[in-house]
């Protein structure tokens, strides 16, 4: 009897597993946190972290009408090592040397709405958040700004012409 109720918990526990993992859309390259900061570092590229929720109408949104364009998977994929994170996930990561939970992580983060999109340089810094759906227009847009480095002289509206119609 008890054989058969831990065979049932860990069918259980692996199909989870495998319905998160399969939530993920296979059009990034997911890395786990560490891995993206590493690859970032050597690379000299930036890393994107995605915090979202199982639940989260407008991450689905962002999955289905942003994510699935080829331009934004150029783009992302040209300046980013892109990072899922389920905001409500006890599952490990570490994080300059500390581990945590993706919730904590989340917490540090201070991610307060899903989705929300922050970006790391290659030395692990903080470049900036974006909460909310975004637009493939304006998130192609954000990669760019963010992605070419035209943060470090020119603001958002400069670079992508707002302030000028102003």
């Amino acid at each position: 009897m008890i054989n058969k109720i831990v065979s049932a918990f860990l069918i259980s526990l692996t199909a989870i597993a495998f319905t998160q993992a399969q939530d993920r859309p296979d059009m990034f390259d997911w890395k786990p946190l560490e891995e993206a900061m590493e690859l970032a570092a050597e690379n000299d590229k930036k890393v994107l972290v995605y915090a979202n929720a199982v639940w989260c109408t407008y991450c689905k949104k962002m999955e289905k009408e942003v994510f699935t364009k080829e331009s934004v998977q150029e783009i992302t994929n040209e300046h980013f090592y892109s990072v899922w994170m389920d905001i409500e996930s006890d599952e490990k990561l570490t994080f300059r040397d500390q581990e945590m939970t993706q919730i904590q992580f989340s917490r540090a983060m201070r991610v307060t709405g899903t989705p929300t999109f922050i970006f790391f340089d290659s030395e692990g810094e903080i470049i900036a958040g974006q909460p909310g759906f975004i637009p493939e227009d304006l998130y192609l847009q954000i990669l760019e700004f963010v992605g070419t480095d035209a943060y470090l002289d020119q603001s958002f509206g400069e670079f992508s012409g707002i302030e000028e119609e102003n």
